[in-house]
């Protein structure tokens, strides 16, 4: 502390000289007549403060629609026209049910799928949306003089479409539900037309390997 001291006195002896020989000019300039006047330095004034109004939020305009407005009109159109296409497909729908209900009066479920190109489940939603039943196939009938008896054409006509599904890479779970046979019915004919139908193994397999050539 008395370092700092001693170091602001010897700056200011260093400007005794200079304050000593402006004194002597001013009593020089004042014995001549001269003034002295003493201007005001400047003032600061802090700027006012500046009250500017809170940001207004801008309101979205507000889109009205017209009743008779040609948006309207649009949006009326699109909902009858989506009305006007449900009811096309649920009569679609019931005329297909009356046909299929026509055939079941004879028919078996394989027989109406061989016919209606429909799948089982289709037919067995069908029957219970509007119910009505399926003929049983002759060879399942109980009590009927043809129990048991095998239908070579139906047989035929199955073992092309399993070929079919087996070319598509359709499963053996798969073609038979396409085909509307059991697991006995579809075994037999695979072996009844050598039908080298694979079985699908587990992992990532493709679900078609073809056949060893013979030698």
């Amino acid at each position: 502390m008395s370092a700092y001291i001693s170091t602001e006195l010897n700056m200011v002896k260093e400007l005794d000289p200079q304050r000593h020989e402006l004194a002597l000019q001013m009593a020089e300039f004042l014995e001549k007549g001269g003034t002295i006047e003493v201007l005001q330095g400047p003032s600061f004034m802090p700027p006012p403060v500046r009250h500017d109004p809170p940001p207004k939020a801008k309101a979205k305009p507000v889109q009205k629609v017209v009743a008779d407005s040609p948006y309207m009109d649009k949006i009326t159109q699109r909902e009858i026209e989506r009305e006007e296409r449900v009811t096309a497909a649920a009569e679609a729908r019931k005329k297909l049910a009356l046909q299929v209900a026509k055939l079941a009066e004879t028919m078996s479920y394989a027989q109406v799928m061989e016919r209606t190109g429909l799948s089982r489940r289709m037919l067995y939603t069908m029957s219970l949306e509007y119910g009505f039943s399926y003929q049983p196939a002759s060879y399942r009938a109980n009590g009927n003089d043809n129990h048991g008896v095998i239908d070579d054409a139906y047989d035929a006509r199955t073992a092309e479409r399993i070929k079919a599904f087996k070319e598509v890479g359709l499963s053996r779970t798969q073609a038979m539900g396409q085909c509307g046979v059991t697991f006995a019915t579809f075994n037999r004919i695979l072996i009844k037309f050598d039908i080298d139908y694979p079985k699908r193994k587990a992992g990532p397999h493709p679900s078609f390997f073809a056949k060893p050539v013979k030698s």
